[in-house]
């Protein structure tokens, strides 16, 4: 199986600024400021594999359905 790397993300600064402001609040629920932080990094360009590991979640297994 051939893995092929996901097309870069591009996000505008205010959004940046949001999704960074949602990694700090404490008022958001933690699911929330996860994925905020998953975005941030997958738009700096790191890998699924690297985004997983630095997060602390599982990467999906492309092979259950």
């Amino acid at each position: 199986m051939v893995i092929r790397p996901a097309p870069g993300m591009v996000l505008r600064e205010d959004d940046r600024k949001r999704l960074r402001a949602l990694t700090r609040s404490s008022s958001v629920s933690a699911g929330l400021a996860e994925r905020a932080r998953i975005v941030l990094l997958a738009a700096d360009g790191e890998s699924n594999t690297a985004i997983a590991h630095k997060v602390g979640v599982p990467r999906p297994n492309p092979d259950r359905s």
